[in-house]
This record gives structure tokens, C-alpha cells and sequence, in this order.
């Protein structure tokens, strides 16, 4: 298994980050992430060289390439296994676009905690323990030609913050340059949705396990899709929230058509029952949507 460390980090993803790791479809790669700047520093014995190093938002571990990875293929990215470092911090400021206006009025400062994680355990305080449901809140891969600092996510990937994007799940993201160039980070131990802190979730750093393959990118697929074993999925990322999930909702459809065999407006009314849809990330430069449906409902074959 190759292993790829926290020497080398972006802060933004583009087609000319220099590789980190080179590596071959299906096999095993497992990744040190890097928690974020924040207050986890204050009594760390390196905190001067640690905050020199983390020079922005969503530091990611990587490029790594894969061999064979060609424009206009499909990388598919399984996450075999997360195993997060023992602490955490979540904080938000008074500048914070969802902190309603009568918190403001009371004079609101900085707020932070800094967590132990043990044990599949948050220790939040001393009475309330929260069980960790760790997740990837960064994986892309880099745009043909653009370069996008690391809070941003879009049809490469990137800063999706979706829960789903956890042990077991698979995602799925089109390959514009060679050698696709992924980049993973942004560990979180826990998300609620909308991500309403800005700073987590639980931001949290640990060790990925992940394994990627390549296959033909299906027509109709523009964003990036996520399978696991009960559910498929469509992401957007935009701006005002509805787009994202119009664009999310559209990308549903198409899938259904393509891959399924259904008319367009069968596919609609179906989805219209059993659609599980919702904002999961509502803080950063764009609004991030998850649609789902549970695999139990559609046709079996064409």
C-alpha cells in the first residue's frame, strides 16, 4: 500500500500542482490528512512552524496521480477507511452570514471548541459524549485549465462538505487532465447539516484509506455523482442554494435516463415520492446539494 503524508499540501487545486504520489487504478492508498488552522493550535509545541505551513483553507494531501487516467474518463474514488487523529475544534465568528441578528446584538464574539476525539467518541463536554461519523469534506480532482483555492468546490469536485462522502461510499468525478490529479482534505469527525459554523463540523485530521479505478465517463454526466451500497447520488454546487439543488435534481435525471432506461418524465414523477435532497453545506463561496435515491426503487435492468 503507498502512503502519501502532510509534507506537501495545496491550499488550491489546478493542473499545474506537481504530483505527490504516483499510483496504478485499484490500488490501496492511504493518505495523512491536515486538520485546519484554528485554536487546536494555541498550546501546540509547534504552532510558529504549523501556522506558516497552513497557509489557507482546506489544506489537501496530493496531487496524487493515477497512471492512466485520461481527459475524458471517469475516476472513481472509494473510501475504504477513515481513522481520525484525537483532536478537533469547530468555531464561528460574528461574521457569519446564518448567525441570526439577535445573537449579534448581544455583543457576539469568536467562539471555539477544542475536542477530544477517543474511542468513536466526540468528548464535547463533561455530561455529553457525540459518536463520530467521519467523513471526506474535500475530494477533487483538477480542472482543465483553471486553478480554485480550496474552499470552492464545482464539476471537478472539491469542497463538496456532503455527509455521505464516508467509509463505503464511492465518488465519482469526470478526469480533465491526465493523470487526474486528486486531492483529499477537510476531514471532519461529525457535520451537521448546512455546515453552519463555517469552521466544521468537527475539523479533524486522520488517516484515509481509499482505492480508485477509472472507467468510461457516461454521457450525460457533468458533476460529480457518489454511490454506496443503498443510495445513488448527484451533487451541485452553486449559488443561491436553489440552483444547486435544480442543477443536483437535473443531474438525477439524466442518470435515471441514461443508466436506468426510464423516460425523462416517468423518471420525474418517481423522484417526486423518494427524492432525499438537502442543503448540506451553506456557508462557504457556493451552496452545497445532495439528491438521493435508494437503489430499492429503480428498475433492475434495462
Amino acid at each position: 500500500m503507498k502512503y502519501t503524508s502532510t509534507d506537501k499540501l495545496y491550499f488550491e487545486t489546478g493542473p499545474d500542482n506537481q504530483p505527490t504520489l504516483y499510483v496504478d487504478p485499484e490500488e490501496e492508498i492511504e493518505i495523512q490528512t491536515q486538520i485546519n488552522k484554528g485554536p487546536w493550535l494555541d498550546n501546540h509545541p509547534e504552532k510558529k512552524d504549523l501556522e506558516k505551513k497552513l497557509t489557507g483553507a482546506n489544506p489537501s494531501s496530493g496531487a496524487i496521480f493515477i497512471n492512466g487516467a485520461n481527459p475524458g474518463d471517469m475516476l472513481n474514488v472509494t473510501i475504504k477507511k477513515i481513522d481520525l487523529d484525537p483532536i478537533g475544534y469547530t468555531q464561528f465568528t460574528k461574521y457569519n452570514p446564518l448567525v441570526p441578528n439577535w445573537m449579534l446584538l448581544k455583543n457576539l464574539t469568536k467562539q471555539h471548541k477544542v475536542v477530544e476525539i477517543k474511542n468513536g467518541f466526540i468528548h464535547w463536554d463533561e455530561n455529553l459524549k457525540i459518536p463520530t461519523k467521519p467523513m471526506l469534506g474535500f475530494v477533487g480532482v483538477s480542472p482543465k485549465s483553471t486553478r480554485w483555492d480550496n474552499r470552492w468546490a464545482g464539476e471537478w469536485g472539491g469542497n463538496f462538505d456532503i455527509q455521505e462522502i464516508c467509509e463505503g461510499a464511492t465518488v465519482h468525478l469526470p478526469i480533465n487532465v491526465q493523470g487526474a490529479l486528486l486531492h483529499i482534505g477537510d476531514m471532519h469527525a461529525i457535520q451537521g447539516d448546512g455546515e453552519i459554523c463555517g469552521a466544521g463540523g468537527i475539523e479533524a485530521g486522520g488517516r484515509v484509506r481509499i482505492k480508485c479505478s477509472i472507467s468510461k465517463k457516461p454521457k450525460s454526466m457533468t458533476w460529480p455523482r457518489i454511490t454506496s451500497e443503498t443510495h445513488l447520488m448527484t451533487t451541485a454546487q452553486a449559488k443561491p442554494s436553489d440552483n444547486a439543488f435544480k442543477i443536483a435534481l437535473s443531474e438525477m435525471l439524466l442518470w435515471l435516463e441514461e443508466d436506468y432506461g426510464y423516460l425523462p418524465e416517468d423518471a420525474y414523477m418517481l423522484l417526486a415520492q423518494v427524492l432525499e435532497a438537502r442543503c448540506t453545506h451553506y456557508i462557504n463561496p457556493t451552496y452545497s446539494y445532495v439528491a438521493k435515491v435508494n437503489k430499492k426503487y429503480l428498475k433492475t435492468s434495462l
